[in-house]
């Protein structure tokens, strides 16, 4: 006799005049859950405001944007197989999504925040602000179920902010609706309502984003756009590890301005220190993996060890077994692989398929308590790569890797991202993290992994890092060390 499990019923509430298609791909991923049974309760509220949704719209034909947008208005035909029969109304969990909570009469189980207030009108206005919203899950006495700070990748685009915000805050409610999680201590306050938002701001916005488009294409075609380069500098053991010194300290290695160099990592072989890097050349439009050796005077220029026919980057170099292997990023090929020096460091070979089916940035590992964990950017559906932590692990570098319980660890643009390896300071594993938070690479966080288990990934923020002078406008993007040597990269001008 077969046992059979009632499946668990979550009510999720939305808006009728505006419903988006974010709203109808949670639908879906619940109803795909095997003990989740979703449906939808819709109720009254206001339309987006007008002068929005025609920004929405004249983008679209403006920037030949692809269909499916996360911010897309849908009509109720498309949640009709879930809308809750009005004869019937469901038990179970009950999610507002419709910006109910700050009415008193309606308590629902858990509700989402857009900068602390109910409607999402507070995310519109912070995309015509060009920033991104704190998203918050609360539930019915107001404690933080859980939190996230999405990346904008595109802030001069609307509908592009939009669909990394509505994507991440999707990961956001999947996580809270199916994996058990702590409520914070403090609860959070509820506005009732945001601003209005009027056409005037809206107008600014659509001038702005064509001008900025139009002044970054024309650097382009000139040849006037800065682009990335990395930069290093002598150390020794008793600086700290968790702040840089200014961008002067540091020498530029050198570029022909076809390509540019990325991504530094060090390793040191038979007394030799070997830089390795990401190799971007402007003609072809894509990356490759080159490797450079100090000499007397200075990093040599680099030379390719590594190409296939997907872009790399990120070389992530280190030893095991008595052997040296690398896992550049492979984000086009929806694999993290893993590649075995059979003649150190100019030939490479294919050893293991890590993850596939996966779109995975700067994938980074270490062995911590008998285990592989591998920290690495992920990106799903319209969202970004820039604030999402995944984190896997594994008996062995080989596999099989698996997934942890709690992924996605983190969604926030100042932290998530891997920046380098791994490293011990002061009794604990630290790690390197892009802050994205003014844009792609814009600095450097430095956090102290303080839980690494099968149940529980947590780190903290020590300090965060950004260089700049009258060349440098970004960065560092990433760190790497050896005990007498540090790289990183930075974005800006050849001036």
């Amino acid at each position: 006799m077969t046992e059979t499990t009632s499946k668990r019923t979550i009510t999720i509430c939305l808006n009728h005049a505006r419903l988006w298609r974010w709203q109808h791909e949670l639908v879906m991923r619940l109803a795909r859950h095997p003990d989740i049974d979703p449906v939808v309760r819709l109720v009254d509220g206001p339309p987006p405001p007008r002068a929005f949704t025609l920004l929405l719209m004249l983008e679209k034909f403006a920037f030949r944007l692809q269909a499916g947008n996360a911010c897309d208005l849908l009509n109720e035909k498309a949640f009709e197989p879930y809308l809750e029969r009005r004869d019937a109304m469901s038990s179970g969990l009950v999610v507002d999504l419709a910006g109910q909570t700050a009415n008193s009469a309606f308590l629902p189980d858990i509700a989402v925040l857009y900068d602390g207030a109910a409607s999402d009108d507070a995310a519109l206005l912070a995309v015509l602000d060009a920033r991104s919203p704190a998203l918050t899950i609360v539930d019915r006495e107001g404690q933080v179920v859980i939190s996230g700070l999405p990346a904008v990748e595109d802030r001069t685009v609307a509908t592009r902010a939009l669909d990394t915000i509505f994507s991440a805050l999707l990961q956001l409610c999947v996580k809270a609706m199916t994996v058990p999680l702590t409520r914070d201590a403090q609860p959070s306050p509820i506005q009732a309502r945001s601003k209005a938002i009027h056409s005037g701001p809206v107008l600014s916005f659509g001038a702005t984003s064509l001008a900025e488009k139009l002044n970054a294409r024309i650097a382009r075609l000139c040849h006037r756009a800065p682009r990335w380069f990395v930069a290093w500098r002598q150390i020794n053991e008793t600086e700290s590890r968790t702040s840089l010194p200014g961008a002067s300290a540091y020498r530029r290695l050198a570029d022909d301005g076809g390509r540019y160099y990325a991504d530094p990592f060090l390793f040191v072989a038979d007394g030799q220190t070997h830089l390795f890097v990401e190799e971007y050349d402007h003609a072809s439009g894509k990356g490759l993996i080159s490797t450079s050796l100090l000499g007397a005077d200075g990093f040599e220029r680099p030379r390719p060890v590594l190409e296939t026919q997907f872009h790399l980057s990120y070389p992530h170099v280190f030893t095991h077994s008595g052997a040296i292997w690398m896992i550049p990023e492979s984000l086009q090929s929806r694999t993290v692989d893993l590649y075995r020096a059979e003649r150190f460091p100019d030939r490479w070979v294919h050893e293991a398929v890590l993850l596939e089916n996966v779109e995975a940035s700067d994938a980074t590992v270490c062995q911590h308590d008998g285990l592989w964990w591998m920290f690495a950017a992920t990106r799903t559906w319209r969202g970004s790569n820039w604030d999402t932590l995944s984190v896997f692990w594994a008996p062995d570098l080989a596999g099989p890797w698996q997934p942890h319980a709690g992924n996605p660890i983190l969604v926030d643009h100042r932290c998530a991202r891997p920046a380098g390896d791994f490293f011990h300071y002061d009794g604990s594993l630290w790690r390197p993290a892009q802050d994205c938070s003014e844009g792609y690479g814009t600095g450097l966080a430095f956090c102290r992994i303080d839980t690494l288990d099968l149940e529980v990934v947590r780190q903290s923020v020590h300090s965060t890092v950004r260089l700049r002078d009258g060349a440098v406008q970004r960065g560092p993007h990433s760190l790497n060390r050896t005990r007498t040597i540090e790289a990183i990269d930075l974005y800006g001008t050849s001036a």
